[in-house]
């Protein structure tokens, strides 16, 4: 297809858009804004997955700060080769988190 050909289809797209009721503004006084509702009220829907993490962070932000005592306290058992690791309170912690997760 040559050029001539393309300006043909593209005048005559052109000349149909330009023709249509979508460019048309004699009916603009009845026509709704697709942003806004016919109230004219703005409205805002929250999803599921935004009332989640909401949640969540309400959650996080009533933790507790981290405890820096205990911390070194740990620190100081790894590098003494004293600290030693519990499964059991392991897997319970992971399973009461998973819990906790859960019922979000």
């Amino acid at each position: 297809m040559d050029q001539g050909q393309l300006g043909k289809i593209a005048g005559k797209t052109g000349e149909a858009a330009s023709s249509s009721k979508l460019n048309d503004t004699s009916n603009a006084k009845n026509a709704v804004s697709p942003l806004k509702p016919a109230g004219g009220e703005d409205t805002v829907e929250i999803t599921r997955n935004a009332k989640l993490l909401e949640q969540a962070e309400s959650r996080l932000s009533a933790l507790p700060g981290v405890d820096s005592a205990r911390v070194d306290a740990v620190k100081a058992q790894i590098e003494n080769g004293e600290y030693e690791v519990n499964a059991e309170n392991i897997a319970r912690a992971i399973l009461k988190t998973d819990r906790e997760l859960s019922d979000l």
